[in-house]
């Protein structure tokens, strides 16, 4: 039995890609990481040509791109990529800038000097602390060189934060499009299957068992959450979630931590599994977006979120069942990439995305008439727990 009893909700588990595809655009950009050479070929060959200059010139070292996700910290927390193009494309410049240059630059006041031209590019560096070094040297920017293709990128984010943002959110369309929506269909099954054991484990344990377990860079206490190694301290009080998120491709182990205006902490831990690491990228596993359609309730909140986008709140007022149930349905709903997610002054709405759903259908028509190749073999559904 669990020797600690804290929410077992303080600990959730996300399939999201807004972590993944900038920890990919690293990977494909550095050859010493995880990512098989298969994979990077492949992905090279379907990029269009034009491509690979944008994102030489947004991200000239690949330490880049894993800063660039903190862009999206006031995103919902398991968004999908539809929106997160929209929330680049809307958000302001100054939240971009912050976002971002918040990462690289922790001295107080130093991005709000840098971005309102008080202090240069070189002073901010300059002013960094020691143990901001090996950061400051992976994105480029020590030792500082004015002309460096590192120091332009900053330059362009602080001086034209639109037109980066910009060119920032076409080139991940680009990269979406031609190579990396295709690998993260192939990755889906396996990731959903991971999140299904953490679940699991998590069931069985208690919440500081569970971090220890599976090798969470924090540690949960009676009181406070902190990080294993460095001085982060954060009452457990204050922390909003725990979201573990599985990922193929981020081996440089980062996680991140995001406190919004009321104060509310939200930790982001995407959790590397190799076993997931794609070589060429496979076909989505249509099985998912069938079981998660196949009990009634959620294909009656796929059929109705199909004609109106609505929020769980109004779907719980619509269905008469609590939110933690609507929840619990619109998860199965959003493992299986059914949905496209909105954020609004209401809340998140949420769409059943008509492209996903016919592609799957598609690709199960292709491999159940396939005369080709082995038809899958069978594999017992897990129960789903109740919640």
């Amino acid at each position: 039995m669990p020797s600690r009893s804290k929410p077992a909700s303080l600990i959730l588990f996300s399939i999201t890609p807004r972590f993944e595809v900038f920890y990919a655009l690293q990977a494909f950009a550095a050859r010493d990481l995880t990512a098989s050479e298969s994979w990077r070929r492949d992905t090279a060959r379907k990029l269009p040509r034009a491509l690979k200059p944008v994102l030489g010139r947004l991200a000239p070292l690949p330490m880049l791109w894993p800063l660039l996700a903190d862009a999206l910290r006031e995103s919902p927390p398991m968004i999908q990529f539809a929106g997160m193009l929209d929330e680049l494309r809307l958000m302001k410049d100054v939240q971009f800038q912050r976002a971002v240059l918040g990462g690289a630059f922790k001295t107080p006041g130093s991005v709000d000097g840098l971005i309102s031209g008080k202090e240069t590019l070189a002073q901010t560096v300059a002013a960094e602390p020691p143990s901001q070094n090996r950061l400051l040297a992976l994105i480029g920017l020590l030792p500082f060189r004015k002309n460096s293709p590192s120091a332009g990128a900053f330059e362009r984010i602080v001086g034209d934060a639109e037109a980066y943002r910009t060119e920032l959110a076409l080139a991940l369309e680009a990269f979406w499009d031609s190579a990396f929506g295709k690998t993260w269909e192939g990755l889906r099954s396996g990731m959903v299957d991971m999140a299904d054991r953490l679940e699991e484990a998590l069931a069985n344990s208690a919440l500081d068992e569970f971090a220890r377990t599976v090798h969470l860079p924090i540690a949960i206490g009676d009181d406070v959450v902190s990080s294993i190694r460095g001085a982060l301290r954060m009452p457990l009080k204050s922390v909003d979630g725990i979201h573990v998120i599985p990922s193929a491709f981020n081996s440089g182990r980062f996680w991140a931590v995001y406190t919004d205006t009321s104060a509310r902490t939200r930790f982001f831990i995407p959790l590397l599994n190799q076993d997931l690491t794609p070589s060429l990228a496979e076909l989505s596993d249509p099985s998912l977006a069938f079981r998660a359609l196949g009990d009634t309730t959620r294909y009656a909140i796929a059929s109705m979120i199909a004609r109106t986008p609505m929020t769980s709140v109004d779907l719980a007022r619509v269905f008469s069942v609590s939110k933690p149930t609507i929840s619990h349905h619109v998860q199965h709903l959003r493992l299986a990439g059914l949905l496209n997610e909105t954020a609004t002054a209401d809340g998140v709405l949420l769409e059943l995305d008509r492209s996903v759903l016919e592609r799957v259908s598609r690709d199960a028509a292709e491999l159940m008439f396939s005369e080709t190749g082995a038809a899958p073999g069978v594999r017992r559904s897990r129960k789903v727990r109740k919640p």
